[in-house]
């Protein structure tokens, strides 16, 4: 407080209040701010995955990021396509209780790992670890679990099956904390490299009965589709075909009728008209019915 005497009177000037509080608090708010853009933004990096699996897990849609145990129910098929990356937290883990297939390519393999793996999570807190998360646990009555250029890695026991009925071909186990790979309680040796595991014929019994195992899930659905497409785009294209054929020689006639102008406007000309614009429906509706059937075709495909 500052005061000022002018003859009689004495004026008092206060002084302006610090601003160090108002900018301290506008600090905290812009920190505050920052941490929930960045783990706000670090969200939206990965899709969520939890409880029960649908049909189909797409990579374009990932990488999926665990942060419960997530299951493929019994009585359900699962197929998780080429190029899948599933990053999963402590604690969590994959439960297999149906038919799992997973469908990876050489140049697309599907990815099991933790969320501290810095090749698909690049802000990453801590370096990946094995015992990071549980691994995949596949139950006794999980019959027929298909697995094709797999990589998992950074669990507690990558793979751990109560049934023998499991298919491996071209995966790889690294960085998995007590084992890699157990089969109906027994470890067993991984190689380095790209690891495969099936039975034979004389191993795939069940009490000396042959089992129907790791038979395609889709198997039926995509017979029918494709089968059934090739049907009807032969019979369609045939139909169409035939209906070409005539509706040429129609339109040939015709043209001989319209020649002669003397009968052009006979009964001839009218009947003759009729057969070809009905020869060319029946070509453009033969030609629709195979064109319907080569896209079932190629929807069959799909699974």
């Amino acid at each position: 407080m500052i005061s000022t005497r002018i003859g009689n009177y004495t004026a008092v000037k206060t002084p302006p209040k610090p601003k160090r509080r108002r900018e301290f608090g506008v600090k905290i708010a812009s920190v505050i701010l920052v941490f929930f853009s960045i783990a706000f933004c670090g969200q939206l990096k990965f899709a969520v995955l939890v409880g029960d699996l649908p049909d189909t897990v797409r990579a374009e849609k990932g990488p999926y990021l665990i942060n419960s145990d997530i299951y493929v129910p019994a009585g359900k098929s699962v197929v998780i396509t080429a190029g899948t990356v599933l990053l999963f937290k402590n604690f969590t883990g994959l439960h297999v209780q149906g038919t799992l297939t997973v469908g990876g390519t050489m140049e697309k393999p599907v990815v099991f790992s933790s969320e501290n793996d810095r090749r698909f999570n690049t802000e990453a807190a801590m370096n990946p670890n094995p015992y990071d998360w549980n691994g995949i646990f596949i139950h006794d009555d999980a019959i027929g679990t298909d697995i094709q250029n797999m990589e998992i890695s950074y669990s507690v026991y990558g793979i751990n099956t109560l049934t023998k009925f499991i298919r491996i071909i071209n995966s790889q186990f690294h960085d998995n904390g007590r084992a890699n790979l157990t089969i109906e309680g027994m470890p067993q040796t991984v190689t380095a490299g790209p690891f495969s595991y099936s039975l034979s014929r004389k191993n795939a019994t069940v009490d000396g009965v042959p089992a129907k195992i790791l038979s395609d899930p889709d198997s039926f659905k995509r017979n029918t589709y494709r089968f059934g497409g090739l049907a009807v785009f032969f019979i369609g294209s045939a139909f169409g075909a035939i209906y070409s054929i005539q509706t040429s020689s129609a339109n040939d006639n015709l043209k001989a009728i319209d020649a002669d102008r003397v009968n052009s406007l006979s009964v001839n000309h009218s009947d003759a008209m009729k057969k070809l614009n009905n020869d060319m429906t029946g070509m453009i509706v033969g030609y629709a019915i195979g064109l319907l059937g080569a896209f079932e075709f190629c929807w069959s495909f799909r699974y």
